[in-house]
């Protein structure tokens, strides 16, 4: 179904109100294309499963599917209670590695790296940058690199509307 909706796509380029011939476009995806968020993700998940699958590093969260997703009292409980570890958050063309220890931030670093070297992709080193958390001191965290290269490291994120 992806492919016929890309099968037999054509594109001009226009520089200086100059057209071009029409030709075939042989890979991608069209640009503003519904689908192009959604093939990233299911590539990078496919990606992220494959560098991770002997592995742990990441943030473990309990969970439950019974309707009472916030009552923490439940959450006690063994039955019914589920587990996973998040590896990572995608958002547009964007992925967050997580890790609750910094040892596990280059391990989680070189295994994402292993898995885009194996699927063809590049990391783009000079917007790569490691986040830790305000009540640990500097000295505390050590710099992980990916290909020699430390990545810079940034106190917080703060999020505003």
């Amino acid at each position: 179904m992806v492919h016929q909706l890309h099968d037999g796509m054509t594109v001009r380029i226009t520089d200086n109100e100059t057209v071009s011939e029409a030709f075939a476009v042989t890979n991608g995806v069209k640009q503003r294309c519904v689908l192009a968020p959604t093939l990233y993700s299911l590539m990078l998940s496919a990606m992220m499963r494959d560098a991770y699958r002997d592995e742990q590093p990441g943030i473990r969260i309990a969970y439950r599917t019974d309707g009472h997703l916030l009552n923490s009292r439940r959450m006690q409980a063994s039955t019914l209670v589920s587990s996973t570890t998040v590896h990572n958050l995608l958002f547009a063309d964007d992925c967050a590695l997580n890790t609750v220890a910094e040892k596990d931030m280059q391990m989680s670093m070189d295994l994402f790296a292993a898995g885009c070297a194996s699927f063809g992709l590049t990391i783009n080193t000079a917007k790569t940058v490691s986040t830790y958390p305000l009540n640990k001191p500097k000295q505390c965290i050590e710099e992980n690199a990916y290909d020699g290269n430390c990545t810079e490291l940034v106190l917080s994120i703060t999020l505003r509307n």
